[in-house]
């Protein structure tokens, strides 16, 4: 679990509630490959756990079938400030639910979605181009 009690996880988790897009990067054939993406961080007693929607045949999909390790990142400042990183275990979930029946997921992007006309502004469109799951685990952060 993100150790609140120090500056760093108590940041970092900050972060993971406000922010909406973080840099997750996967490995292809030994080459780091970032992309940025919409995100939802959830914590309950038990565990936490980073869930990413993929776009249907997006390259990480196989990435992250290949090697699971992954991290991801949140935009630094200008001046090479706030440098926070969170490394963990990727899976596919095909089990999950998709977009449309996921509220947490449909509170956080509403705006979003329902603005943005590559998926005909629908929860729907955008589960047909955001089909794939990914929960990312064992989280570990570094940063300054």
């Amino acid at each position: 679990m993100i150790d609140e009690s120090t500056s760093l996880g108590e940041t970092i988790l900050e972060r993971l509630n406000t922010e909406r897009v973080i840099w997750m990067t996967t490995v292809d054939q030994g080459a780091p490959q970032p992309a940025p993406v919409w995100f939802l961080y959830e914590r309950t007693p038990e565990g936490e756990h980073i869930i990413v929607y993929s776009k249907t045949g997006a390259r990480r999909i196989a990435n992250v079938m290949q090697n699971n390790h992954v991290a991801l990142n949140f935009n630094c400042t200008p001046e090479g400030g706030q440098v926070h990183v969170i490394r963990g275990t990727a899976r596919i979930k095909l089990n999950l639910p998709q977009v449309p029946n996921f509220k947490p997921y449909v509170d956080r992007y509403r705006d979003l979605i329902e603005s943005d006309s590559a998926w005909g502004k629908t929860f729907e469109g955008f589960a047909e181009q955001y089909s794939v799951p990914i929960e990312i685990t064992d989280l570990q952060v570094w940063g300054w």
